[in-house]
């Protein structure tokens, strides 16, 4: 017999990197747990944001299995990953959805079709890769293709993650963005963005301030967040390897091997400094994606 119910956990993410504008994202040891339930009786429509987002994604995943979804299917998702913050809150759902439907069908999708259909959700698999697949991912979107390579981390890497207090939605920081670049622009991000892979696999931690340099859609997102580069300068002033935007924002994240305290606080302090609040995580990366944890 099917179960009835699953609980998918699921990683934050933090995509871009800096240079790598949809095509970077790595997963945290931050999760939350999506679980769908189902019976024959109509169930009543969720009252919370998260919980209505999440069955509208499984509804789908049903649709493109070619059967209708149960009337009395269920989603709830738990976990204190903030949204609107450039941590894939929306990817964490969706990546929750499509696991669990596909445990709930007896696993007719494979990772390679469970990741198109998170792309195709999403738009771009910068978070959606290594939500699905855990680790640091660098992922090529070509038609209903998604082309994605794993990338391996050095083992003491850590993530020191500041989240102010302000929302910054993705599609909203989106309308920011240049519709062109000059040429030496794009040399800048195309270079930095394959330093920043080559550091990492390598090792090379001493390149990755260089390495995560952006001008593509930080300075556009700077406006909106006008004290991020100062708190650039305080996280590396205080030890870390490099600092940069999680995703659209707001989220800062910053890579060090230690003084993880001391980082978060000198970040924080920034920002408190120029009016605004927030809190730090301390955490790091997470080799694992979406994992079944549950089943009734």
């Amino acid at each position: 017999m099917p179960p009835t119910s699953v609980t998918i956990r699921v990683p934050a993410t933090s995509a871009n990197l800096g240079p790598g504008f949809d095509a970077l994202g790595i997963a945290l040891a931050i999760t939350g747990d999506v679980t769908l339930t189902w019976s024959d009786r109509a169930a009543r429509f969720p009252e919370s944001r998260a919980d209505q987002f999440t069955l509208a994604a499984a509804k789908s995943v049903y649709q493109a299995a070619g059967m209708p979804a149960p009337a009395g299917l269920q989603a709830r998702y738990r976990g204190d990953i903030p949204v609107g913050r450039g941590l894939g809150a929306s990817s964490v759902l969706r990546v929750g959805a499509i696991a669990g439907v596909n445990e709930l069908l007896g696993r007719p999708f494979d990772s390679e079709q469970m990741l198109r259909l998170a792309t195709e959700m999403e738009g771009h698999a910068d978070n959606a890769a290594p939500a699905l697949l855990g680790g640091f991912q660098v992922c090529v979107r070509t038609g209903e293709d998604v082309y994605h390579v794993a990338v391996p981390l050095p083992g003491e890497l850590q993530t020191v993650v500041l989240v102010p207090d302000l929302d910054m939605p993705t599609n909203e920081s989106r309308r920011l963005l240049p519709v062109t670049l000059e040429r030496k622009d794009c040399v800048h991000n195309i270079g930095r963005a394959a330093l920043l892979v080559a550091g990492l696999a390598t090792g090379r931690l001493d390149v990755l301030d260089v390495a995560t340099q952006d001008l593509l859609h930080q300075p556009a997102r700077a406006k909106l967040f006008p004290e991020m580069y100062a708190v650039f300068d305080a996280a590396r002033s205080a030890g870390a390897l490099c600092a940069y935007l999680s995703g659209g924002g707001s989220s800062i994240m910053a890579f060090a091997t230690g003084d993880g305290e001391r980082i978060g606080d000198a970040m924080l302090s920034r920002l408190r400094a120029a009016g605004r609040d927030g809190r730090v995580i301390l955490t790091h990366p997470s080799p694992h994606g979406a994992r079944v944890i549950e089943t009734k």
